[in-house]
């Protein structure tokens, strides 16, 4: 899950101290939580990545705000020696937020009532380099492109979507966007490597303007290193419980005056922008052939044409299977001529398509791990390791359920058959149908504990084993604002949390050995 940060912990004050290693240097200068550090050197901080460069020297100065006072504290150490404090959050100044309109965005098919936090959107280029959020770089300055190159930020993840203009403004909702090719090649000559995404949305950007776009991507290699390509995910929810029909109709949700906020970077809304300088005349490709698909004497909502009227839908089994095609036969081509497969399907095109993920040798290393690319391999691979080290017993009978989502059923099946070898144990898979965003969701991801319960209470199991990934980013909070603990009281179970095979197997051998 991508890291989401606490916006009320980030003040504009500096870094907030939540913890100080015993032993380290800020606890032998009285450094502890709660103190706010401001600044190194004379430099104000503005994130941990300013941190990390100022304290890489032998004679420090530290700015502190401790107990109402401001004091100055003065340090010795080795250039790569830590200070030994731990931050609030990576974020001191601000976040940047999204300034795009994304048909697909996720936080526009939600519902009303969640906490403030999962509502914002967030699009900042140093969650990228900490944590591989992927960002669209589409609200840069020019000192943030400096500061990029001083700090040699690499790699970062771009959201790309398209590569053709027309449809990289299409599927981010808004008609001035940057050439992210020509970003992505000032990038290489500062010597920052990418990491890019596709969102494929059917009949939209997938076909031929995906073929274009993966064939620009290759060509940026080096400073490319990996092209991953998932599906559109879609919820039962539209903004005030609209459904939109088509791509316009869902970007048109972010101009809903709810939906503005002060802290986001208002964008034209679609009846102004037919005063706004035009863009070029471009062809691109429709489901009838190569046709304009806007006029330049037009605005964009009007330009749109062929694409005002595209369905936003999730991808059927055989129109997945045409994309796994599509990126596989470009891998193919990039194994022969680099070395690598490079582009990727996500895991769950394979499994919409009812395809066998690839072994491991394909994902080089799983670059794109973090985006759905390769888990399935690695929790195959690694459950067929770790499930030698399973008892052959328990003390005690006990039924477990092993909760998720309805995508990974038939692979958790596999698991349980295995788990109910042992003597004493009875598992089963309780896939999670998701009643509240929708049965169009069915990753372990997204699943809420207002449908979890019921399904563990249904399924009569003594214990319950939950999908790590259905928490946020700590373990602490399910996107429906839950806890484990909370789960366990409300369905009556003691519940863990397995993130991989591994976790799975230390818990059972836990029960094997509880007296």
């Amino acid at each position: 899950m991508e890291y989401q940060p606490d916006v009320k912990q980030i003040t504009g004050e500096g870094g907030v101290i939540v913890a100080v290693t015993p032993g380290s240097i800020a606890a032998a200068i009285g450094l502890k939580p709660g103190d706010v550090l401001v600044a190194v050197g004379g430099q104000r901080l503005r994130d941990v990545i300013d941190y990390r460069f100022a304290i890489a020297e032998e004679r420090l100065e530290l700015l502190v705000h401790s107990d109402n006072q401001e004091v100055v504290i003065e340090v010795e150490k080795d250039p790569d020696e830590d200070l030994g404090i731990e931050f609030s959050e990576p974020l001191f100044d601000r976040l940047r937020t999204c300034n795009n309109k994304c048909p697909f965005c996720f936080l526009t098919q939600m519902p009303r009532g969640f906490r403030k936090t999962l509502y914002l959107k967030d699009d900042d280029y140093r969650l990228s380099f900490l944590y591989g959020n992927f960002v669209t770089f589409t609200n840069l300055s020019e000192a943030d492109w400096e500061r990029i190159e001083q700090q040699r930020l690499s790699p970062l993840h771009i959201s790309v979507h398209a590569t053709d203009p027309f449809w990289r403004a299409v599927m981010l909702g808004k008609r001035d966007v940057p050439d992210v090719r020509a970003q992505i090649r000032r990038l290489g000559a500062m010597g920052i490597e990418v990491h890019t995404q596709i969102v494929a949305c059917p009949g939209a950007n997938d076909g031929e303007v995906l073929r274009q776009s993966i064939a620009d991507l290759i060509a940026l290699y080096p400073t490319v290193q990996s092209i991953a390509v998932v599906p559109v995910g879609l919820t039962k929810y539209r903004f005030d419980g609209k459904r939109p029909s088509s791509l316009k109709a869902a970007i048109q949700v972010h101009e809903s005056p709810e939906w503005i906020d002060a802290n986001w970077e208002r964008q034209p809304l679609w009846e102004h922008s037919a005063d706004q300088r035009p863009l070029p005349l471009i062809r691109a490709t429709s489901s009838d052939g190569a046709v304009p698909l806007h006029d330049p004497a037009l605005g964009f909502c009007s330009r749109l044409a062929a694409a005002n009227d595209v369905p936003l839908r999730c991808y059927p089994p055989a129109e997945a299977a045409a994309v796994v095609d599509l990126v596989e036969s470009f891998g193919a081509r990039c194994r022969d001529e680099l070395g690598m497969t490079f582009v990727y399907p996500s895991d769950e095109f394979y499994l919409l398509a009812g395809r066998p993920v690839p072994p491991a040798d394909r994902y080089d290393g799983m670059p794109q791990y973090s985006n759905g690319v390769g888990m399935v391999r690695d929790f195959l691979d690694l459950w067929s390791r770790t499930r030698r080290r399973l008892p052959a017993r328990l003390p005690r009978p006990t039924s477990l359920a092993i909760v998720c989502g309805t995508l990974v059923a038939g692979l958790m099946e596999h698991v349980v058959t295995r788990l109910n070898r042992i003597e004493g144990l009875s598992a089963r898979v309780v896939p999670v149908t998701n009643v509240f965003f929708g049965p169009t969701v069915t990753v372990s991801g997204l699943l809420t504990a207002e449908d979890v319960v019921p399904a563990l209470q249904a399924s009569g199991c003594a214990r319950a084993l939950l999908p790590r990934v259905m928490f946020d980013y700590r373990g602490e909070r399910t996107i429906d604002d839950w806890s484990p603990q909370r789960i366990a009281e409300a369905a009556g179970v003691p519940v863990a949390l397995a993130a991989d095979p591994e976790e799975l197997v230390r818990y059972v051998r836990a029960l094997a050995h509880d007296a």
